[in-house]
């Protein structure tokens, strides 16, 4: 009996760090089945490594080798959220990160291709779960939701990857002085929510507050991008890093006041608890997925940047200016006035 975690589609964002911790636990009576992108050198050489391409044929192969060498007695471990395709004998544990599989999205704003994978994957998850198959997610309302839109059991087992991995290059000792006042770590996906992120900063910066945002966008993406026009326009003080390394990640809070975190849709919502952990302040959505990890010490609607601006100025204790009104009489007198009112 042995145990197979198989992920030949993780490899970037918050699954890279969770499985990178799994595999650095891994010992020898363990088979992993990764991304070739995924970084191998940290785990147990007696481990038996399978690299895929992230094509779709090897990923087709992917699942033939599993159905080949998944006993039963063995445990499945899939962590890249679909069962196998090829009904196991084994003990099969599915790792359900992405809150897109299942229940209604708008999928207008991703590519065709984005577009296209996704009804693949939604297909995959909900045609190919058997009975005895175990889901297991991360969050109360991540199994809730998943309960109700598609009637599957799940249970709630997160972990995070604290204490398993270590920083991964230079010195990250914690800075005397903190040069942002907030950070976003985060990948580039449309619910990430940039955009409202950028306009909040635009509206901060009209009324003469120049908070120092970092961002952990991909320089490739579109966001990254509009990023760049944001800060030439307005005059932002935002630093995009790019992706970064899950110790480069940990340096960089080290080096924030705050977390800021206007995502629209988690399963889990890793870096909140991340950030808890390093005793950092918290500023996010009043959604269902951030009290399932934390408690945070400002809160906003994530669909309207001027709510997410006053959360922004009430954490720094700066006072948001307010309507003041005035009694008929002097509107009156106002309003007969020439020139402007």
């Amino acid at each position: 009996m042995g145990l197979i975690i198989h992920a030949p589609n993780v490899h970037q964002g918050g699954g890279r760090t969770l499985l990178n911790a799994l595999l650095t636990c891994a010992d020898q009576s363990t088979c992993c089945v990764v991304d070739e992108r995924m970084p191998t050198n940290k785990i147990d050489p007696g481990v038996v490594i399978c690299s895929i391409k992230p094509t779709l044929i090897d990923r087709f192969k992917a699942e033939v080798l599993l159905a080949k060498n998944a006993k039963f007695g063995d445990t499945v471990l899939c962590f890249g959220n679909l069962p196998p395709l090829i009904k196991s004998p084994a003990s099969v544990k599915v790792f359900l990160q992405n809150r897109y599989l299942f229940g209604k999205h708008d999928f207008s704003s991703f590519s065709i291709s984005t577009r296209l994978r996704l009804q693949l994957e939604r297909w995959w998850f909900r045609t190919r779960m058997q009975v005895h198959y175990t889901i297991i997610v991360q969050s109360l309302t991540m199994q809730r939701e998943l309960k109700k839109s598609l009637g599957f059991d799940s249970i709630v087992l997160p972990f995070s990857a604290a204490g398993t991995d270590q920083p991964d290059s230079g010195n990250h000792d914690i800075p005397e002085t903190k040069e942002f006042d907030f950070v976003y770590v985060s990948s580039a996906e449309p619910h990430k929510n940039h955009a409202a992120l950028l306009d909040t900063w635009a509206i901060l910066a009209d009324q003469g507050v120049r908070p120092n945002l970092a961002l952990t966008v991909s320089e490739s993406s579109p966001v990254a991008q509009l990023i760049e026009r944001s800060k030439n326009t307005h005059g932002l003080k935002i630093t995009n890093f790019g992706t970064l390394q899950h110790g480069d990640v940990q340096a960089l809070y080290a080096n924030s006041k705050a977390l800021i975190f206007p995502s629209k849709l988690e399963s889990f919502g890793l870096p909140l608890l991340e950030a808890q952990q390093l005793g950092m302040p918290i500023l996010a959505p009043e959604l269902d997925y951030v009290r399932d990890v934390v408690e945070p010490n400002e809160t906003f609607n994530a669909d309207s940047p001027t709510s997410i601006a006053r959360a922004v100025m009430r954490h720094m204790n700066i006072e948001s200016a307010k309507s003041q009104p005035i009694c008929a009489a002097e509107f009156l007198a106002r309003i007969q006035e020439t020139g402007q009112v």
